[in-house]
């Protein structure tokens, strides 16, 4: 009698297994994007209400130097290189232009931040970019003293009056 080496798997049954994993990924992958995105836009939003607990903190603070300013003034995010001279991207402050998906400071923000510890020494802003790449490109929140000690804030995917249908701005007002 011989021995017959049967320790191998036949092609029929590899194809089998091929196709149940492709089947199982085609399933799967869409979740798993839609979380993910999910999770970008999470972090968007809490790097934005950092931004807004940072300017209403420093504004509470009499040693803050100076009052919030009168006329709105923004932090807009962006998830990639932008330094032209764009109507949303007019706003420049003490950072300039946003470089490598960075974030455009006007100038009362940038103290406010720095003093958060949102701005590293070097001059840039700790892990505050757009990561969303689906639901906006951009985000703004934008600020201005409201005259009677306290602080208004606006949010928009571009800087100046948010528009309907702004998903970012409803993000943040809870509509």
């Amino acid at each position: 009698m011989r021995k017959v080496n049967d320790k191998g798997f036949s092609l029929i049954e590899l194809i089998i297994v091929i196709a149940i994993m492709a089947a199982l990924i085609m399933i799967a992958a869409p979740q798993f994007f839609k979380y993910l995105e999910r999770s970008r836009n999470a972090t968007d939003l809490q790097n934005a209400r950092a931004v807004v607990d940072a300017i209403e903190i420093y504004a509470t603070n009499p040693d803050s130097g100076f009052p919030p300013p009168d006329y709105w003034q923004a932090v807009t995010a962006f998830a990639v290189d932008d330094t032209e001279d764009r109507p949303d991207n007019m706003h420049g402050g003490a950072y300039g232009g946003a470089l490598n998906g960075d974030t455009r400071v006007d100038d009362y923000a940038w103290y406010a931040m720095q003093e958060a510890g949102l701005i590293k020494p070097s001059g840039r802003p700790v892990g505050i970019r757009t990561r969303s790449k689906y639901s906006w490109e951009t985000w703004t929140v934008e600020y201005k003293s409201d005259g009677k000690g306290g602080i208004m804030f606006r949010f928009g995917e571009r800087a100046g009056e948010p528009v309907d249908g702004d998903k970012f701005r409803e993000a943040m007002t809870g509509k």
